[in-house]
């Protein structure tokens, strides 16, 4: 298309002519939506759960139960994530990794469990954190120009994300080990993520408030959206566990609570979580 355009101010007659060719850009291929490639991701990023499941204690149709869960907590949250953060991939893969870190998890309880909460929490808290950035690494890799950028933000918040998780669970435990209820550990474990993200904000906060002013209001309202968020992927692998008798096992367990018509102050028997957990 060529066009021409008279120069100079001297109206439209009297100007110098210039001619120039525009031609119109070529129009862009049709791209699948945002949350369909995410979702894509998201499903071959659960396929390192797979080899999990070649240990003895998961040799077993009962524990493909854990697809379930898992499936659900990737569809709803990639779908949430999607309409609060306007299609951020990154955001809704992070979200994706966390659902991996737990499912790996639940897989590995038999051997994470301990006769003593603490040994646990420090057997689990690599375990899950390693799965989280795991998982995160191939999208890292897929949408930075370097390999070696992994942008330290994003794994610090899973490894934050993980230590929280961990931490609620451990002292969610602690909280119902004599009298065990489904709600009751619930409503202590929403309790016990809302602390523990606090703990871990809290340091952020005071060097925020330090340098700048910081809106206590926004720093309150992201602590209880991450805790929304850890609450609502833990959700669908709890309620597995409490209806489903081989996971019931593996978390009472883990939690070191007796299963229901044990007595009050039995634990679990070792035997029954599928390894020896006497160290």
């Amino acid at each position: 298309m060529v066009s021409y355009a008279y120069l100079g101010g001297l109206g439209a007659r009297e100007g110098i002519p210039a001619v120039h060719t525009w031609e119109p850009p070529p129009p862009e291929p049709p791209r699948a939506p945002v949350a369909i490639s995410i979702s894509i991701s998201a499903f071959l990023s659960l396929l390192i759960l797979l080899p999990l499941f070649l240990f003895r204690a998961n040799r077993c149709s009962a524990a493909w139960w854990i697809w379930l869960p898992v499936m659900i907590s990737v569809m709803a949250g990639i779908t949430l994530t999607c309409r609060m953060a306007d299609n951020d991939r990154s955001l809704a893969q992070a979200v994706d990794s966390l659902i991996v870190g737990l499912a790996a998890m639940w897989l590995l309880m038999p051997f994470l469990a301990s006769r003593y909460r603490i040994v646990a929490l420090f057997k689990s808290l690599p375990v899950l954190a390693a799965f989280n950035l795991l998982a995160f690494v191939p999208t890292l890799w897929a949408d930075r120009d370097s390999w070696l950028d992994l942008r330290p933000y994003l794994a610090a918040v899973l490894a934050l994300a993980s230590l929280a998780a961990t931490l609620a669970l451990t002292f969610g435990g602690l909280s119902v080990r004599r009298r065990f209820g489904r709600v009751r550990f619930l409503s202590w474990l929403a309790v016990w993520t809302v602390v523990a993200w606090t703990v871990i904000a809290l340091p952020f906060v005071m060097i925020g408030s330090l340098r700048s002013d910081i809106e206590w209001g926004q720093s309150l309202l992201a602590i209880l959206c991450a805790t929304a968020i850890s609450l609502a992927l833990l959700l669908p692998l709890l309620l597995l566990s409490f209806f489903q008798p081989f996971y019931r096992v593996r978390l009472f367990g883990f939690l070191k609570v007796p299963l229901p018509g044990l007595s009050a102050g039995a634990a679990i028997p070792l035997g029954m979580v599928g390894v020896d957990l006497s160290k």
